[in-house]
């Protein structure tokens, strides 16, 4: 009789990362991993601090690919009184991390006026890969 052994099985705090694939040539760094995949999904962490007190913190995120491996960690970057006083409409920085713990895409969004008299003031977030070089815009319509 032939016995099978099971294949190791994660544990549910290790993380599984996407192998990072060859770099294409003219492709920034780190962004390699996005020519390899055909969706992306967004994981939200959910902060237990922020869910007993209601208190607004940090943002972080896990980037996966469609099986589920993570390509890439996110993380806000803004102060606690700006977070309580303005809400989703927060100014904020964010950094995208690959699984060399490197920071490949950088996001920096101003503090916009969201009130109706403001109407001209729509949201807008600068793109930056690498980090320091501006790729594009993210422009509300």
């Amino acid at each position: 009789m032939a016995y099978q052994q099971a294949a190791p099985r994660l544990a549910p705090t290790e993380t599984q990362w996407m192998t990072q694939p060859q770099v294409p040539v003219g492709c920034p760094p780190g962004l390699e991993y996005l020519t390899q995949v055909d969706q992306i999904l967004v994981h939200q962490q959910i902060e237990l601090l922020e869910m007993l007190t209601g208190c607004e913190t940090q943002n972080k995120y896990r980037v996966k690919n469609s099986v589920g491996q993570q390509i890439y960690f996110a993380q806000e970057q803004s102060d606690c009184c700006t977070r309580q006083c303005c809400g989703p409409s927060r100014p904020f920085s964010m950094s995208i991390t690959d699984n060399n713990q490197v920071e490949v895409i950088h996001l920096e969004r101003p503090l916009r006026c969201t009130s109706w008299c403001c109407f001209c003031w729509l949201q807008e977030m600068e793109v930056q890969s690498p980090p320091g070089t501006v790729i594009g815009y993210v422009k509300q319509e």
